[in-house]
């Protein structure tokens, strides 16, 4: 059996294609053009892959920070297929997502959830802001990067 593997992709990889759909069946407006555009300057995206095959992914957009007027990076979609949830690939692509994001632009990394137990396993904690019914906003410090 095959390990998973977790990779960086970009839009003239065939995995963001692919990576592009899968968000698209939970949410069907999901385009990467919306948000991936060259001057937002995002990280790249994550994917989860087993057996050749793209089961999962993380993306990045741009939103106001709660509680202040910047724009920072946050988690757009995090995605795991139903088959393969329950074996820790969401827990290890948001620890990965966490290690890309630089503390030297933003302080916090944030995400709007319906899982918030998972993020707060791995140590994010809730901001107090108002959020729908079903969905919270959660942060969690950035630490600096070391250079190598």
């Amino acid at each position: 059996m095959n390990k998973i593997i977790f990779r960086n992709c970009d839009e003239n990889s065939q995995s963001w294609i692919v990576l592009e759909k899968l968000f698209q069946t939970v949410w069907p407006n999901f385009l990467f053009a919306d948000t991936y555009k060259l001057e937002v300057n995002l990280p790249p995206v994550l994917v989860a892959i087993k057996d050749n095959q793209v089961i999962g992914g993380l993306a990045y957009s741009r939103f106001k920070e709660p509680h202040g007027d910047s724009e920072v990076i946050w988690f757009n979609a995090v995605f795991i297929s139903p088959e393969w949830r329950g074996q820790g690939i969401a827990s290890e692509l948001i620890k990965r997502g966490v290690e890309q994001v630089s503390e030297v632009f933003q302080s916090n990394l944030y995400v709007y959830t319906n899982v918030a137990p998972l993020y707060e396993s791995l140590g994010w904690s809730v901001i107090n802001i108002e959020s729908d019914n079903n969905h919270i906003v959660m942060g969690v410090p950035l630490k600096p990067q070391l250079s190598v």
